[in-house]
């Protein structure tokens, strides 16, 4: 789970123009040419989200995100970059993103729905926002005008949306609306771009469907293969990607994961483990992430991980590493007994 390289390197590019050299956003980001020459080659997500700390610190942009997503003319990566571009249209377009945008980065995920106004929603992972939350939102600020930026490249028509709707606080609005061309609502409960669904019939200029036929089974045929690991290796990254603070059911998991829940079941017996054990240790390791923050208290880390009270959570995470948390927080190191 990551970031396609590739995409790191745009961003990086891009940010020359603002003062930002490639060479040392990459050195301080610990990012190597070898990672961002390749766009089937994944960067480790937390390695990911961290590189716009750099890029904050270097142009003393508070809005860094925004404007690399502005400078970025179209933001296409790979095999899905290659399906996208043969689509009909920007309906089509938008389809194939919900589907298969999470392959580009697997700690975003993409909605997209039309009845009356056609809405695109851009989900970050849980984790990701709680620990890295400025990071998270410049990524965020940087999908959005990438994405509309992309659109017009794709369809020659600059596609002005009916509403921008940010869950983050209010930064320097007139900025947002100079670039969208609409109302930016902040402080929402989703990040979402909302368009005239007239918009969607807007052809794409590259269209071909004999490549689109052809890239989409490709691409279907590259989400299967990644799918077949083990199934408590799968049941894992569910559990991670759709945690939203809570762990997710076992219906809910069996479900993503295109199962019954007793088939579910009977898959992890054959593996020897239970949807318990594998929940169990994604609950610990979630705990150990959320507690590199230090800004995250213990009893929220509590109520995150959804336990009755913060005295369970403690004889929790005491079971798993023979210390108490206070005592790991304030040391500030995290590999007691994990195992």
């Amino acid at each position: 789970m990551g970031l396609q390289g590739t995409v790191i390197r745009t961003i990086f590019q891009t940010a020359t123009s603002f003062g930002a050299a490639f060479d040392e956003l990459c050195k301080v980001s610990h990012i190597t040419a070898d990672e961002v020459g390749d766009s089937e080659k994944m960067v480790e997500w937390e390695k990911a989200a961290l590189i716009w700390v750099p890029l904050l610190k270097l142009t003393g942009d508070p809005l860094i995100g925004l404007h690399i997503g502005i400078g970025t003319p179209k933001m296409l990566h790979g095999m899905v970059g290659f399906l996208i571009q043969s689509c009909k249209d920007l309906d089509q377009a938008l389809q194939m993103l919900s589907r298969y945008g999470h392959m580009v980065s697997p700690m975003v995920s993409y909605k997209y729905t039309i009845n009356d106004v056609a809405v695109l929603e851009i989900e970050q992972n849980k984790m990701w926002l709680l620990k890295h939350p400025e990071p998270a939102r410049q990524a965020n600020d940087f999908l959005f005008a990438s994405t509309l930026n992309t659109s017009a490249a794709l369809t020659g028509k600059r596609i002005v949306p009916l509403r921008i709707e940010l869950a983050y606080p209010k930064r320097e609005i007139s900025e947002y609306q100079k670039f969208f061309g609409c109302d930016v609502l902040f402080n929402q409960e989703v990040n979402r771009i909302i368009l005239d669904k007239n918009d969607m019939d807007t052809p794409i200029l590259t269209s071909d469907q004999s490549m689109f036929e052809r890239f989409n089974t490709m691409v279907a045929e590259k989400q299967a293969l990644l799918a077949t690991n083990t199934t408590s290796g799968n049941l894992k990254q569910v559990l991670f990607m759709q945690f939203k603070g809570r762990i997710p059911s076992i219906d809910e998991a069996a479900s993503a994961l295109d199962m019954t829940p007793r088939s579910l079941q009977r898959k992890l017996m054959q593996e020897r483990t239970t949807f318990r054990d594998v929940a169990g240790e994604i609950r610990k390791d979630i705990a150990f992430q959320l507690m590199q923050n230090p800004a995250i208290k213990i009893s929220e880390v509590s109520d995150i991980l959804g336990y009755s009270d913060p005295t369970a959570f403690r004889k929790a995470f005491k079971s798993w590493t023979n210390v108490a948390p206070r005592a790991v927080k304030k040391e500030g190191v995290y590999n007691y007994g994990q195992r």
